[in-house]
């Protein structure tokens, strides 16, 4: 039986729109009613096109931003309601590692120093162990102990990836929430990182929470996949299912844009008509419907249910049944 170590629930996060002094005449519902739980061991892959929210939520996840409404249970310990004290020992467990590791790393601070301080800060070890820590941490994510005292500036891309990996890891958490990073590297540094967050996860058991755009990625590195639209979780599968029988039309549009594995097969692209919806006025109906092929007078007019469509797949779609 798999162990269930993260659980969200109807979680929310709504940015308000501040009008003339400063008064809230409305909000942008970035993540609306989300939910959806991470099981130890895994890569739960969060997909979705530019502004869907999946950014949002994976920093709501680990209370990066306070969130709206919603509850998130870590190893059963509620995160929305932990005081300063709780939350610092559960910062141990729970690491990001960011889209851009360059304005993710204190310019002004040598490699080294930012991994100890994480140390530091958490109380462990003195200094001279946090140290020897820090650099062995750097030899697991492939740096060289000559790298601990440079500045970012002086790393490539993927270099600084590792770096934020380390910093990650340096810690021994349970669940890291991976950002998009790898979207700004080149294809063969992409690899690179990606075989080496998957050594890690095999060698300490991590579970992932692994948002992109990419769905070529997302089906490398994923066990599951959420397929986020307009701040909504439209359907979540076990990654092969998906791609192989999709349920949601949005699911359906984002994979006929991923390249085919045999040249001579020519596949069918679903081009999108009608605009994106504002998340500051959403459709009263399924959020997807002013775009979606074939939506129907009920798509319009009433928010789709969970449908599932077996113990693993689910759907939020009037048109599965």
């Amino acid at each position: 039986m798999r162990e269930e170590i993260l659980r969200a629930e109807h979680v929310k996060m709504y940015f308000p729109i501040r009008g003339a002094l400063g008064k809230a005449v409305g909000h942008v519902k970035a993540v609306d009613d989300v939910s959806l739980s991470l099981y130890k061991g895994e890569t739960y892959g969060l997909v979705g096109e530019t502004g869907c929210g999946k950014s949002t939520l994976g920093r709501v996840l680990i209370r990066l931003l306070k969130a709206t409404g919603g509850t998130v249970l870590y190893k059963g310990e509620d995160l929305f309601t932990a005081n300063e004290k709780e939350l610092r020992r559960l910062r141990r467990e729970l690491q990001m590692v960011f889209q851009d590791p360059y304005t993710s790393l204190n310019p002004r601070m040598r490699v080294g120093e930012v991994l100890t301080e994480v140390l530091k800060i958490q109380g462990i070890g003195d200094k001279d162990s946090r140290m020897a820590d820090a650099l062995a941490v750097f030899e697991k994510v492939g740096l060289l102990p000559e790298h601990f005292y440079r500045f970012p500036h002086e790393f490539s891309g993927g270099q600084r990836q590792r770096i934020g990996l380390a910093r990650a890891l340096i810690l021994n958490p349970g669940l890291i929430i991976c950002d998009e990073p790898v979207s700004a590297l080149d294809v063969s540094v992409q690899s690179q990182i990606i075989n080496l967050l998957l050594d890690m996860q095999e060698e300490r058991g991590l579970t992932y929470l692994f948002i992109s755009h990419d769905m070529s990625v997302i089906r490398y590195i994923a066990d599951r996949v959420g397929v986020m639209y307009l701040g909504h979780l439209v359907e979540e599968a076990p990654v092969d299912e998906l791609f192989a029988d999709p349920a949601h039309p949005y699911t359906k549009v984002l994979l006929s844009a991923v390249p085919s594995d045999n040249p001579h097969v020519k596949k069918e692209r679903v081009i999108l008509e009608g605009d994106l919806p504002s998340p500051a006025d959403p459709p009263a109906g399924c959020v997807f419907c002013t775009r979606c092929p074939y939506a129907k007078e009920i798509c319009r007019e009433k928010k789709p249910g969970r449908t599932d469509i077996n113990e693993t797949h689910r759907v939020y779609c009037h048109l599965t049944k």
